[in-house]
């Protein structure tokens, strides 16, 4: 099943009214031109290896074959790159962003001094990446999934930065489940290797992370999968990861232990998290008022570079068993977002501040 996106700020209704005129200009505008796209993290991440890869194959199919270079504007955890691109760019479509989900998200819920809004933004390409929640056997005392919720002793989860674990986060809510956060880790990576020491009973790791790393320990019998994040369709039913198909999703754990499907206000605000995280693993990002001429040859540019074979070999390794988002793919987020109640917001961000001390503008 082709993954449907939940990005923000659809491909606007300026397309379809489109002159002839800056249809022709589309052709023409980035000729001789340099596109910027900024990365606001380090190099060697995730995000950072998404943007590059987008960087070194874009230019060859926009009309006009531009020259594309990655550049890395970092700071305040992506804070510094993220508000230059916000307020202090031409709006010419001659610079774009890549972002991560969970920087997405931290613009869609107003990160107290981020300055990214993304309903000014609209996607150009994006990709997914699914999580998986994982059980220490030995210190969670737990043999079977169907026991979460009567576990015998209480459940400890390693705490990096808590908009950076929302998705896992809001996960917990949605079972109710008492857990203990334990802070003061630096990244996932340092979660994981405290879970393999058997100081933390519950980890959180990208599939591939998981792929990878964990699923040694479930060979060995020191951990088991407890659920996959998966994704949730236009209709609020689950999806199952594609690179991890066999193992249940959250809602589905849920429905098994209670016989009934989730519902409630964790559960609307996971349908929304769960997505905008997953969905948007890296995305590319233009300001919309950019010329429209400029809009439409990014699109043309992307719907070719995606059917480049040489593109498409990169990706089989890189991207994990997840496709590529582009084209109408990326129009599914404005009706997602603005399907979800406005109260989805406040619960998030009251979970965080609450919880974590998390602060928000807005």
């Amino acid at each position: 099943m082709r993954l449907r996106t939940v990005l923000i700020s659809a491909i606007s209704a300026l397309f379809i009214t489109m002159s002839g005129t800056a249809l022709a200009d589309a052709h023409t505008y980035y000729q001789g031109k340099t596109i910027r796209i900024m990365i606001p993290f380090s190099p060697g991440g995730g995000t950072d290896t998404f943007g590059r890869y987008i960087a070194q194959y874009l230019g060859r199919h926009i009309p006009g074959n531009p020259t594309v270079i990655a550049e890395n504007v970092t700071g305040a955890g992506g804070l510094l790159g993220s508000n230059e691109f916000a307020e202090r760019v031409d709006k010419d479509g001659l610079t774009l962003l890549t972002a991560s989900g969970h920087l997405n998200l931290r613009a869609y819920l107003g990160l107290q001094g981020l300055r990214l809004n993304l309903d000014e933004l609209t996607p150009v390409v994006a990709a997914p990446m699914g999580h998986i929640t994982a059980l220490n056997t030995r210190t969670s005392g737990i043999e079977s999934p169907l026991q979460f919720l009567d576990t015998p002793r209480r459940l400890t989860k390693g705490i990096t930065d808590p908009v950076g674990l929302v998705e896992a986060l809001v996960a917990l809510e949605l079972f109710e489940v008492d857990y203990r956060a334990v802070p003061g880790y630096g990244g996932r990576g340092d979660t994981r290797i405290a879970f393999e020491r058997g100081e933390l009973a519950l980890t959180t790791q990208s599939t591939p992370a998981y792929l990878a790393r964990v699923v040694p320990l479930v060979e060995e019998g020191t951990a088991q999968p407890l659920y996959a994040i998966g994704f949730v369709d236009a209709e609020g039913r689950p999806v199952r990861d594609p690179a991890a198909p066999d193992i249940i999703t959250a809602p589905e754990l849920y429905e098994q232990i209670h016989g009934a499907e989730p519902s409630g206000p964790a559960w609307d605000a996971y349908k929304v998290v769960a997505n905008l995280v997953q969905n948007t693993r890296g995305t590319i990002w233009v300001h919309s008022d950019v010329p429209p001429e400029a809009l439409e040859a990014l699109r043309i540019g992307v719907d070719a570079m995606v059917l480049d074979p040489e593109f498409q070999a990169t990706g089989e390794t890189m991207m994990g068993g997840y496709e590529i988002i582009s084209g109408a793919g990326l129009d599914q987020i404005k009706a997602d977002l603005d399907a979800a109640p406005p109260e989805v917001v406040t619960w998030v961000q009251d979970l965080l501040t609450d919880r974590f001390g998390v602060r928000f503008d807005r």
